[in-house]
């Protein structure tokens, strides 16, 4: 009885020294982030209302820098702008990757200014972001308490913070790995180039559409059909991505419902894929990080106009 105890004993210290082991040389192997959080803003999350803000960061570079480049993702809409200058961005799937960006050609000895444009349709999510500036020096700017949320956008924010614009400290969600998001695998992504001309539709349809809905009545989901205007803006046969403007800007979060179509049989049918696009405080206009093929968008409930971005 004696040796089977030792022996369980024995099984149980190599088990947890194994255990110790693994999630020392994980973190090294396949942490890329360092110390760096996933934060997001601090609001009620089981609301499940649409939620857009802005995290930023000022931050100093020091001169001798081999490069400059920023790890980050932020699910499940984000865009980047650094110093002023929009970077990049998309719309998160599944996938478990760190979009990377060189942004060498725009950082600055000194002064510097990361922000970034979150989006939830569902007002859940998370951000995390590192910066390097050498293969032996990493991760030496990372998301955390010390960055700023804003539930406000002004046309300045990309460049500084305004005066008139209130701020708060985000919420901390923890470290790698951690939720769905788990560790995530480093892939390089381009720059967003500007767009060269924003295009006009030929022809806006109003039309009558529906909508799905899901409603809880008595602690029971039940999916219901809304009908409601909508315009169809024709294009023709086209590449780009949505622009959208709000005939009505608002002081807080608020989202549009979108279709995009080649034919417009694919308009009318309560099925197909229909998309959110959420608008934060004083946005007017957002652009869709995602490049699309497509002839028409309809913008349910007439709320906004869509042209696009080529």
């Amino acid at each position: 009885m004696r040796r089977l105890t030792i022996a369980l004993f024995v099984l149980a210290l190599v088990t947890f020294a194994f255990s110790r082991l693994y999630l020392l040389y994980s973190h090294k192997f396949f942490d890329v982030t360092g110390t760096a959080e996933w934060i997001w803003d601090k609001h009620r999350l089981a609301a499940g209302e649409p939620m857009a803000f802005f995290a930023a960061r000022d931050f100093e570079l020091p001169a001798n820098r081999y490069y400059t480049k920023i790890k980050i993702v932020g699910d499940p809409e984000y865009t980047l702008y650094f110093n002023g200058v929009e970077v990049g961005g998309r719309r998160v799937g599944e996938e478990g990757v760190l979009d990377v960006y060189d942004v060498s050609m725009l950082a600055k000895t000194g002064r510097n200014r990361i922000v970034v444009a979150l989006r939830s349709e569902n007002g859940v999510g998370g951000l995390i972001a590192a910066l390097d500036i050498a293969p032996d020096y990493q991760n030496m700017l990372v998301t955390g308490r010390d960055w700023k949320i804003f539930r406000q956008w002004n046309d300045a924010l990309p460049a500084s913070d305004v005066a008139s614009i209130a701020s708060k400290p985000p919420m901390l969600l923890g470290r790698p790995p951690m939720r769905k998001w788990n560790y995530l695998e480093k892939l390089e992504r381009p720059l967003a180039t500007p767009p060269r001309k924003i295009v006009a539709p030929s022809t806006a349809t109003q039309m009558v559409a529906e909508l799905p809905e899901v409603r809880v009545i008595e602690g029971v989901a039940v999916v219901a059909t809304v009908r409601m205007g909508a315009i169809a803006y024709d294009f023709g046969p086209t590449r780009g991505r949505a622009r959208l403007t709000l005939m009505n800007p608002a002081s807080h979060s608020r989202h549009v419902k979108v279709r995009f179509a080649n034919d417009v049989s694919e308009l009318a049918p309560l099925e197909g894929n229909v998309e959110s696009f959420v608008f934060g405080g004083g946005e007017r206009t957002i652009v869709d990080p995602v490049e699309r093929s497509f002839r028409y968008i309809m913008v349910y409930g007439g709320t906004a106009r869509a042209e696009v971005a080529q």
